[in-house]
């Protein structure tokens, strides 16, 4: 499973730490073989992960119920999930390109949660594990003093889809890819892993992840689009590169759940001074009940 876990005040979590949750609940852990002295795998399986960036952070839970088969096993799957946080920029007054005749630049700070609701189905291909999910999501940034330039600001209600793909390559390499897209915000995240089982329960590998809103959408096509606020003086524009991030993980499993740990960089661009790198930490742990 994975916490998510960003330029902008939109989805400045899920931009900033990919990880934004919500995609909390990413990848499924590796099948494990049952034995006849086993008892029946459990159907419920739940979350908690922490986020954090340079001036970032986010804390997340959620569970999963699969109510006639086993969490690993084809069948139909309930998700809730969501989660709170907070994040802070620098904002210049205006756009004069004196910077001898520039005010102060404004501290910006913003509160954020987000909460999922979904309904999907695992399947099974081989190697291959796949699900996935619709439902309904909102997202809310409040943030303090208003900002004139965010399009992403306040709370919206919008529907969701996420689908997770799980692929175990030989004993020991498996990947995963988690891509969500909601309506609220326009948000979108697509996260992957690529890890090995130096030990049968310790894996470790590298991780990527690209997270977009509308506000980010707004800065990488530039501040004359049609529903954007920036200033149509102003012509810098995002690169992609500001929504990223890349990094090295370790997870460990046990019969009924899993810890990671993730470090690495990101895009850092929620002020005015461009693409800049920040360290990011996340750290997630799952079990079943």
């Amino acid at each position: 499973m994975w916490g998510w876990g960003q330029s902008v005040r939109c989805c400045a979590l899920c931009r900033r730490l990919g990880a934004w949750p919500l995609i909390a609940a990413a990848a499924a852990l590796a099948p494990l073989p049952a034995t006849a002295d086993q008892k029946p795998e459990s159907g419920r399986q739940a979350w908690v992960g922490a986020d954090v960036a340079s001036n970032v952070w986010l804390l997340y839970s959620g569970v999963t119920l699969a109510p006639w088969s086993g969490i690993h096993d084809p069948g139909l799957r309930f998700r809730a999930a969501g989660g709170y946080g907070g994040y802070s920029y620098d904002r210049d007054a205006d756009v004069t390109p004196d910077p001898r005749r520039r005010p102060r630049a404004t501290h910006l700070t913003a509160q954020t949660y987000f909460a999922d609701i979904l309904v999907g189905y695992l399947a099974r291909y081989g190697e291959l594990t796949a699900k996935g999910f619709v439902g309904a999501a909102i997202i809310s940034h409040e943030i303090s003093p208003k900002d004139e330039e965010t399009v992403a600001i306040g709370e919206e209600v919008g529907i969701k889809g996420v689908v997770e793909l799980w692929l175990n390559m030989g004993e020991r390499g498996w990947g995963s890819l988690d891509l969500s897209w909601t309506s609220a915000h326009n948000t979108r995240t697509a996260r992957t892993r690529l890890g090995y089982r130096v030990w049968p329960k310790l894996s470790l590998g590298l991780e990527g992840g690209l997270n977009l809103d509308s506000q980010g959408e707004c800065r990488m096509q530039g501040p004359s689009v049609s529903g954007c606020l920036r200033d149509p003086t102003d012509d810098g524009r995002a690169e992609l590169l500001d929504y990223a991030r890349a990094g090295v993980f370790a997870r460990y499993e046990w019969g009924t759940g899993e810890a990671s740990l993730g470090v690495g960089v990101l895009g850092d661009s929620l002020g005015d001074d461009g693409t800049e790198l920040s360290p990011y930490a996340t750290v997630n742990w799952l079990t079943q009940f």
